[in-house]
């Protein structure tokens, strides 16, 4: 077929397209779906992890008015944040899925799919398909991506997302002449979002920037936005009773802030090939954006402040060193920021081939950040399946300050919590408790000696600690008593 034909051919789709949008929505709806699937769907074979045990508990414990609205129960659950969706998420997954991971799993990469195609359908409001599909690829291969859905503790965030999406959505539609059920979904939504995650409500500071509609319109329409932001300085009020939040521990140091916000970048994309080429493309991107004026000034600046401020007080503790949750609203800002850069004028067979260059190096900065997340993943999963599964009148868990956990009695805490969540749902739970102990000692005096083999994280796998073992790692217990009594 010659390149008039091809040409003709493409005009003609485009404008079936055109005239049925839901063609393309649901194609990019599939797509980012599959796409889900295929770089988070290992998730379903995972198991409990982090923090896990402690969500599960606690949403097991309270009612969801007590956890929104009571400040014992919300300071109980974080004296340092408000964001009572997180254990809500646990709440609806017990209610359908009981203690089965897969169920759970599901909910959340849901979620992170449906997130992906507003975000999609959010960027089609002022780009066009191909980079919008750019800039939700990007989001679904982003490093903190990787780790929001590799973990349930991060569902709040996920759906906190799904929610702003929708609101930028609503607002957008509006403005562009929308009724009015537009306004109230999208004032719906942000309110949903405030309760997910803090990061969420600066939103109200960015649409008003957004380029819909005309000023008095913006303004206008920002009003029940105000009303809700100003209804959660108050509810957040109740609840921690303070209106700044974060968390205690820790110096804040200027520099050490400067250090770490200056390494975000690095942090997101990597320091070896490709996301150090991915990071000079950007730029190259950006700057030829910015030349041509295609850069929307008031919003870009806007975005950059409500990306850092957020993260400054996170330098002090626990600290920016790795591109986790914290650095998932900079990646969000970062692939909404590349569909817009994308260039407007290039050919379509150079458009498709440069698209699929950058999501070939997007998917190899992902498979770096997921080979480095693999033993962590690995052994959470282990050290949570041999405790809900072990007998506890035989077997007992050592553990050490490997894969995070360093604070006193932390897996002791969650991997117990787990447990006694896990019984409340067993037909016949066996009785008695389970028995962790750590390097130091900790939960030693309450393990009956004479009757408990402690097993460790190994090689992959939980083994048995053989006595010599037991006199390197617990040297105290070798002095007061035979190793040998630790079978």
């Amino acid at each position: 077929m010659d390149a008039p034909a091809l040409k003709a051919a493409r005009h003609a789709l485009r404008e079936h397209i055109d005239r049925h949008p839901w063609i393309e929505c649901l194609s990019a709806t599939l797509l980012l779906s599959l796409l889900t699937l295929l770089v988070h769907g290992a998730s379903l074979q995972g198991s409990w992890r982090w923090d896990d045990g402690a969500h599960l508990s606690y949403a097991a414990q309270y009612t969801p008015w007590q956890y929104f609205l009571e400040p014992h129960v919300a300071q109980g659950h974080s004296s340092a944040n408000v964001a009572p969706w997180n254990l809500l998420f646990y709440d609806i997954n017990l209610s359908l899925f009981g203690m089965a991971a897969a169920g759970h799993y599901a909910h959340l990469l849901l979620l992170v799919g449906l997130g992906a195609a507003l975000f999609y359908a959010v960027l089609r409001e002022w780009v066009e398909p191909l980079p919008a599909l750019i800039g939700a690829v990007a989001l679904l291969l982003g490093k903190p991506t990787a780790h929001i859905a590799a973990g349930l503790m991060h569902g709040h965030y996920a759906t906190g997302f799904v929610f702003a999406m929708l609101s930028i959505l609503g607002w957008t539609r509006y403005l562009k002449g929308g009724r009015g059920y537009w306004l109230g979904l999208s004032a719906l939504a942000y309110l949903l979002a405030t309760t997910c995650k803090e990061v969420y409500v600066p939103l109200v500071v960015l649409l008003p920037f957004l380029p819909v509609g005309t000023r008095p319109q913006r303004v206008r329409a920002l009003i029940p936005f105000v009303l809700i932001a100003l209804v959660y300085i108050g509810w957040r009020y109740l609840l921690l009773g303070r209106l700044v939040g974060g968390y205690s521990q820790g110096v804040f140091d200027a520099s050490e802030a400067l250090r770490q916000l200056l390494r975000v970048p690095k942090l997101l994309l990597g320091s070896k090939p490709p996301g150090n080429i991915l990071a000079v493309v950007f730029l190259g991107l950006l700057c030829l954006a910015a030349v041509k004026r295609r850069l929307h000034a008031p919003v870009f600046f806007v975005s950059l402040g409500i990306v850092l401020l957020p993260l400054i007080p996170l330098t002090a503790f626990p600290g920016i060193h790795s591109p986790d949750r914290y650095l998932f609203v900079p990646w969000v800002a970062f692939s909404a920021c590349l569909a817009v850069v994308w260039p407007r004028e290039t050919r379509p067979v150079f458009a498709l081939v440069g698209g699929a260059a950058l999501v070939a190096a997007l998917a190899g900065v992902h498979a770096q950040e997921k080979q480095a997340l693999r033993p962590n993943l690995a052994y959470w999963d282990t050290l949570y399946r041999f405790a809900l599964s072990l007998d506890k009148e035989r077997q007992a868990i050592f553990v050490v300050p490997e894969f995070g956990g360093t604070d006193d009695g932390y897996k002791r805490f969650v991997l117990t919590r787990a447990r006694n969540t896990a019984d409340l749902f067993a037909p016949k739970p066996q009785p008695g408790d389970l028995h962790v102990v750590d390097e130091k000692g900790r939960g030693l005096e309450q393990v009956p000696l004479a009757t408990l083999q402690l097993f460790e994280f190994r090689g992959g796998d939980m083994v048995p600690m053989p006595p010599e073992r037991v006199a390197e790692k617990l040297p105290s217990l070798a002095r007061g008593q035979p190793a040998q009594s630790v079978r």
